[in-house]
């Protein structure tokens, strides 16, 4: 039996035992153990309350808890108390979901998940808290999967995210048609949060692959955006690369009659580690924030006894421009940052920006290996020589023949934005020592460190 008391002992205990080399300054990552899948990202009281899947009594994946952080702006954070934990006989995880404020409470909408070698069953559940910080437990499911169509599956039915649309709360859940064996997004909905009937389903399509995970939404420049990952997704013309990919669905969302008429569907970002993005709600701008690191690879972190594994990527503002949907770093990030000369040494945190002409690259190298930017009619981003141990070339189609390029470096993290935010290509390194910075025919270029204090003057 798991407690959230015997959690938060557990990391007040030990936290001061993890290995910082790696450590990541303006990226969130948890204060001991794993984390994996941002949840319940949700502004109340004056803060931000993000949450995310969190195992911290070890390295690896186990019995799912919700850990926490606060923020004011999404770049600094504290860390916050374990706001969930399995409990119950019927409950081994409490998996992912979403987090909405409403009535003066914060509600936490996630997946009592319950496995053991031969069964598997989930369950959309909720919990609320007057303070965001003590949640308490509704003992019963706010849906009867008996209501589902029968094609749907019982047993992969996950995710919950919780919107208000007009006089209504809709949910959009991950979901799985048995019939074909592909990912569904089922939406749910209901006049109140503890009540939920069964609306309709969107898809199948090729990118939810055999099981829809994480789907949440939000209105974007007057288009509606589904945000969501899909499982065992084959590559294609050299995309989805991971398997597991994340992807934009946009278009219109007819909830009258109970339909989706989608303009287009794109992959949210080229790289190998970036998973499960989810909205903040009640953020001024739409924004999404993604899990950097992908499953079924190596963790650098585990394999040298560090004591963490995990981190979220940074805060993405969404629009929409030309018909095409643009990521951008969250504008409160610039006030953290501060002109440098790079000609010695590289800061560990740093954006670096520059337009990258056909053939041009960006190396960022260290005592122990480097990654680069560079195109080659496309921008890429190689961590062959990172020291990931999961090193590869990953490539995103541009459109400009001289792209910008904002890079973004935090110790262990690393996140491109190409053409002005039309692609992303995220990844991770270990690159130990003093680092350098080497332009080969880019243009523009700047520098800037990560400077806490530059926001407050």
């Amino acid at each position: 039996m798991y407690t959230v008391k015997q959690a938060d002992e557990y990391i007040a205990a030990n936290a001061q035992n993890v290995d910082k080399t790696y450590y990541p300054r303006y990226h969130m990552a948890p204060p001991i153990g794993w984390m994996n899948d941002p949840n319940g990202l949700a502004y109340f009281n004056g803060e931000y309350r993000l949450f995310y899947q969190y195992h911290p009594y070890s390295d690896s994946f186990g019995a799912m808890h919700w850990g926490q952080f606060v923020s004011s702006d999404l770049i600094e954070y504290r860390h916050g108390n374990v706001a969930l934990c399995p409990s119950g006989a019927d409950e081994t995880s409490c998996f992912s979901g979403g987090g909405i404020a409403a009535d003066g409470k914060l509600y936490l909408m996630y997946t009592r998940h319950y496995e053991t070698e031969n069964v598997k069953k989930e369950w959309i559940c909720l919990a609320e808290s007057a303070d965001g910080k003590t949640f308490e437990k509704r003992a019963a499911a706010v849906f009867d999967n008996a209501a589902l169509p029968s094609y749907i599956s019982r047993s992969d039915f996950r995710d919950p995210f919780p919107v208000r649309v007009g006089e209504k709360y809709y949910v959009f859940v991950g979901g799985k048609d048995e019939r074909a064996n592909r990912g569904v997004i089922v939406v749910l909905s209901g006049r109140s949060l503890d009540r939920l009937e069964y609306d309709f389903c969107i898809g199948p399509f090729y990118e939810l692959g055999e099981m829809a995970e994480c789907p949440c939404y939000a209105q974007v420049d007057g288009k509606d955006v589904i945000v969501v990952s899909g499982c065992g997704v084959k590559e294609k013309d050299g995309r989805y690369k991971n398997g597991n990919i994340s992807v934009f669905a946009v278009g219109d969302i007819d909830f009258g009659n109970k339909r989706m008429n989608i303009d287009f569907v794109k992959e949210m970002d080229c790289g190998d580690c970036f998973y499960a993005p989810q909205f903040v709600n009640d953020a001024p701008r739409p924004t999404v924030i993604g899990w950097l690191e992908m499953w079924n690879k190596r963790y650098p972190t585990r394999e040298r006894n560090h004591g963490w594994v995990g981190a979220f990527s940074l805060p993405r503002e969404l629009s929409i421009v030309n018909g095409d949907i643009i990521q951008s770093p969250i504008a409160a990030a610039e006030r953290y940052f501060s002109p440098c000369n790079a000609d010695g040494e590289l800061p560990q945190c740093s954006v670096i920006e520059a337009e990258l002409p056909v053939g041009a690259s960006i190396v960022i190298a260290g005592e122990t290996g480097q990654i680069v930017v560079g195109n080659d009619g496309d921008v890429f981003l190689d961590t062959t020589k990172s020291n990931n141990l999961n090193g590869c070339v990953r490539k995103a189609k541009v459109g400009a023949d001289s792209p910008r390029v904002r890079v973004f470096l935090d110790v262990s993290c690393v996140e491109v934005f190409a053409d002005d935010g039309r692609q992303t290509i995220s990844s991770r390194f270990y690159i130990d020592g003093r680092m350098t910075l080497t332009a080969n025919g880019a243009r523009g270029l700047t520098v800037k460190a990560f400077d806490p204090a530059a926001q407050k003057s």
